[in-house]
C-alpha cells in the first residue's frame, strides 16, 4: 500500500470507532483503579462507615437478598482494603440485575440499586461488553481489531527514511491546527506499541468468553448459614489465602481465594455444593489454566508492580487525546477545503 493508502485507512477507521475508543479510554482509566474510585465517587455507599461486629460472608448474601426482594445473590466480592464493603451482584429469575453495598463492620446496606448507581461498576460493564451482552463483547473485539489496524496503518505513514527523532519533533511555534497534528502523530507514535498491547490483551480476554456458550447462573435463595458453612468448607482447601469472591449457582458455589504469590490477578479456585456441603474441585493458582489470570494482569499493567497501572493511565489518557484530535483533525481538514479560494484582480 502507498503512504497516501494507508492514510485512508487509519483515517477511515478511526472516524467510525472513534466514540468507542473514548468510552473504552476513559472507562479503562477509571478500572486501573476500581476499588479507590469507587470509593471516591461514592464515599457514602462504598466506603465502611461502621465499627460494628464482622460480617460474615453469608450474612452480607442473607441483607442483600432483603433488600432487593425477588433477588438473589449470585457474585459476592469481599472487601478488598481497609475501609472497602462487601459488593453483591444479584439477579431474578429473568436474569434482571440488581447491586449492593454492605458494610462489613455492623452490616449496614450502604447502597442498592441498578448498574448507574455505581458508577465504577458501570464503566466495567460499559468497557467490557458496552451494556449489550454478547453482541456488545463482539463490538468491543471488532474495536480492538481497528486499534490494532490504526495503529500499524498510522505508523507504516509516519515511518520515516532517516532521522526519527526530528519526525517525532513538535514545533510549538507553528499554527495551533499544525500543532495539533504534529502533537496527534507523536503521541500515536510513542504509544502504538502500548495500544497493540492492550487491543491485543484486550482481544485474549473477551474471545473466550465471547465464544463460552455456559448457561446464565442459577440465582436462588440461599441461608447465611448454608453460605457461611460451605464457604468454610472451601476454606480448609487453601487455610492461608484470602477470600476475593463467590459465585452462587443453584446448589453450587464457586469460591476464589486470592493467590498473589502467583500474580496479582491470580485466585485458588474451589467448587463447593451448598445443601450437603462437600468439596466437588480445588485448583491451585499455579494449576489453574484460565487464560484471563495470565492476561489480565499484562492488560492492566500489575504484571509491571504498582508502576504498571500508571503507565497504563497514562496510555489510556492517551488514547483518549487520540480519539478526540482525530476527528477535529479531520473537521479541520475538511472545512478548509470548503473553504472558497479567493480571486485575486490582475
Amino acid at each position: 500500500m502507498t503512504r497516501a493508502q494507508w492514510l485512508r485507512t487509519h483515517r477511515i477507521i478511526g472516524l467510525v470507532i472513534a466514540p468507542f475508543l473514548l468510552a473504552q479510554a476513559l472507562t479503562g482509566a477509571m478500572l486501573l483503579y476500581r476499588g479507590p474510585a469507587a470509593r471516591a465517587i461514592d464515599p457514602v455507599g462504598m466506603t465502611s462507615q461502621a465499627t460494628g461486629a464482622a460480617l460474615s460472608p453469608g450474612d452480607a448474601v442473607a441483607r442483600a437478598n432483603r433488600v432487593m426482594p425477588g433477588r438473589h445473590v449470585v457474585r459476592l466480592f469481599a472487601p478488598d482494603s481497609d475501609g472497602a464493603t462487601w459488593f453483591a451482584q444479584l439477579a431474578n429469575e429473568e436474569g434482571r440485575t440488581g447491586y449492593a453495598s454492605i458494610d462489613p463492620a455492623g452490616g449496614a446496606v450502604l447502597r442498592a440499586g441498578g448498574l448507574f448507581a455505581f458508577p465504577v461498576e458501570a464503566a466495567l460493564q460499559i468497557h467490557y461488553r458496552l451494556m449489550a451482552g454478547k453482541a456488545g463483547m463482539a463490538m468491543v473485539a471488532i474495536n480492538a481489531l481497528a486499534l490494532l489496524t490504526m495503529a500499524a496503518s498510522g505508523l507504516a505513514f509516519w515511518w520515516p527514511k532517516r532521522n526519527i527523532a526530528k519526525a517525532l519533533t513538535i514545533r510549538w511555534s507553528l499554527a495551533p491546527r499544525q500543532v495539533l497534528r504534529q502533537a496527534h502523530r507523536t503521541v500515536g507514535v510513542v504509544a502504538a506499541a502500548f495500544l497493540v498491547m492492550l487491543a491485543g490483551s484486550g482481544l485474549l480476554l473477551i474471545l473466550p468468553e465471547l465464544a463460552d456458550a455456559s448457561a446464565v447462573p442459577s440465582a436462588v435463595a440461599v441461608p447465611a448459614a448454608a453460605v457461611d458453612r460451605s464457604l468454610t468448607l472451601a476454606q480448609s482447601a487453601f487455610p492461608d489465602s484470602a477470600l476475593r469472591d463467590l459465585r452462587i449457582d443453584g446448589d453450587r458455589m464457586i469460591v476464589n481465594f486470592r493467590a498473589p504469590e502467583s500474580n496479582a490477578r491470580a485466585v485458588h479456585r474451589v467448587i463447593v455444593t451448598l445443601s450437603r456441603p462437600h468439596i466437588v474441585g480445588a485448583t491451585r493458582a499455579q494449576q489453574n489454566s484460565a487464560l484471563r489470570m495470565t492476561v489480565l494482569p499484562i492488560h492492566s499493567g500489575e504484571v509491571a508492580g504498582p508502576a504498571g497501572p500508571a503507565l497504563i493511565l497514562f496510555i489510556a489518557l492517551a488514547l483518549a487525546a487520540l480519539a478526540l484530535s482525530g476527528p477535529i483533525l479531520w473537521w479541520q481538514a475538511a472545512a478548509q477545503r470548503r473553504r472558497p479560494v479567493r480571486k485575486t484582480m490582475s
